[in-house]
């Protein structure tokens, strides 16, 4: 065999040997291409179900949320409801209580006695101050929004619709009217008494 001959069989065997060589770098590179596409995919379908879990998430705690407001809306009408009721049956106690403390005299007020019993008047006011109880204010004109005209005088000492005297307190709870004022209202001879209906659901803001 000659030298040319040897020469060119090497380089065929060269070239079979590389050959596989790379061959097998382009199966590695698919293959490695093959896994990155896969694991795209999975990692865009778990981004996906985290995407969709924190929705849910978000829908359940805004259900929540709205659930609480509404059973706290609830919870406390139920209150308002409850309180009105207790002192509607409370008041007449109440409107006793005070008649007998303008009827006791000075000599028994300044007793120990007297003090005490003040000091509890002074107590239930701050109480049902609290809770939204405040009485209506008569010191003015009549309002038939707020008071109700059970006696007139007939005076010139003052302007017709003055009110003269408060005979019963009338009271808002929480800005809403529970009871008017019952009060004498001065008037002019010959003019008829002032209106006494007061409408039913009035609030604090719309006479004063």
């Amino acid at each position: 065999m000659t030298n040319g001959e040897r020469d060119r069989g090497r380089d065929a065997d060269r070239i079979d040997v590389e050959a596989p060589e790379e061959s097998l770098d382009a199966a590695l590179a698919e293959d490695e291409a093959n896994a990155l596409a896969a694991a795209q995919g999975k990692l865009q379908s778990v981004q996906k179900d985290l995407e969709d879990l924190k929705d849910r998430h978000l829908r359940k705690l805004a259900e929540f949320e709205n659930h609480k407001k509404r059973s706290e809306r609830e919870r406390q009408e139920y209150f308002k409801i409850a309180l009105a009721g207790f002192v509607h049956d409370f008041l007449p106690i109440l409107d006793n209580f005070e008649r007998a403390l303008e009827h006791a005299r000075p000599e028994d007020l300044a007793s120990d006695f007297g003090q005490g019993i003040v000091i509890i008047r002074k107590q239930l006011g701050e109480l049902w101050k609290r809770y939204g109880l405040i009485p209506i204010d008569t010191s003015g004109s009549f309002d038939p929004n707020l008071h109700e005209a059970v006696a007139t005088e007939e005076t010139d000492a003052v302007s017709p619709n003055t009110i003269l005297a408060e005979l019963q307190k009338g009271y808002f709870l929480n800005d809403r009217l529970i009871r008017p004022a019952f009060v004498k209202v001065a008037v002019r001879k010959g003019d008829s008494a002032p209106a006494a209906a007061t409408p039913s659901g009035a609030r604090r803001d719309s006479g004063g």
